[in-house]
């Protein structure tokens, strides 16, 4: 399984357990919601990164010319 993945399925999992019906106090809310928050990010520059690198690929393609 890829970084992004894992990140994304973390934040799910962790969002998730805040609505499955266990009371939790207000700071491990917090908690909880900003480790999600962590690992969205994580995804989201996962994501960047094989953008970045998937355009780096493409720029070291050889160019054809229109004819």
């Amino acid at each position: 399984m890829d970084d992004y993945t894992t990140h994304k399925q973390r934040a799910e999992a962790l969002l998730g357990g805040l609505t499955a019906g266990d009371a939790v106090s207000d700071a491990e809310r917090r908690n909880v919601i900003a480790q999600a928050q962590a690992h969205a990010a994580l995804a989201q520059a996962e994501a960047q990164w094989a953008t970045a690198e998937a355009i780096r690929a493409l720029a070291t393609l050889p160019t054809r010319s229109a004819v």
